[in-house]
């Protein structure tokens, strides 16, 4: 597995090792790679984990255990693992015109923008791994592979209660395109990148 260092414009593509430092200098060699369905419990874990450390519940909308299954059988999913231990979770839904997740559905967007249209969907991070930059080096990790499937643009949907999240977005130029309820009455900023 080679390490790579990698600046913001550079597309990255599973498996690599990257060292990655907190705010406060400590450094942390994290191990991304696939994601399939023999992760789901490490998944369900971590997303727990995640449940029982936030302050507001309406940051973040639990998935099922059907929901994450379906993810990982379908779509690109990423993980990132220190010493062995996961440390997060990334989902990328392609740019399927027949697939109801796709959030260009939240635009009406036609058949043929469907397929130009990726949703980066969900990146969890555990708290103890949290300020190394992970959430950003999902983002570039997903960019990268929507634009090898002939996407031209990438969705996402954060929590306005979210800034930290809002700013791994913003730093990758996403811009606010709407502001709306989603899952089941949770507020929430769409964000759009066009490549």
């Amino acid at each position: 597995m080679k390490t790579y260092e990698t600046e913001d414009n550079e597309m990255l593509t599973v498996p690599f090792s990257l060292e990655l430092i907190n705010g406060r200098g400590e450094p942390a060699i994290m191990d991304f790679r696939s994601a399939g369905p023999e992760d789901i419990d490490k998944v369900l874990e971590l997303q727990q984990t995640i449940m029982d450390a936030l302050p507001e519940k309406d940051m973040y909308a639990p998935y099922t255990r059907e929901e994450t299954m379906r993810e990982l059988e379908n779509y690109p999913c990423y993980i990132a693992e220190c010493n062995g231990e996961i440390a997060g979770y990334s989902v990328l839904i392609p740019n399927d015109p027949d697939d109801p997740e796709n959030y260009g559905h939240h635009f009406n967007y036609d058949r043929e923008q469907l397929a130009k249209t990726a949703s980066l969907d969900l990146t969890m991070v555990t708290p103890k791994y949290r300020g190394h930059g992970l959430q950003r080096t999902f983002n570039k990790l997903r960019i990268g592979k929507a634009i090898e499937m002939g996407a031209t643009e990438a969705l996402t949907t954060i929590s306005p209660d979210n800034p930290y999240s809002y700013r791994n977005f913003l730093v990758l130029n996403f811009e606010i395109v709407d502001e709306r309820e989603m899952y089941g009455g949770k507020k929430r900023y769409i964000l759009r990148k066009e490549f």
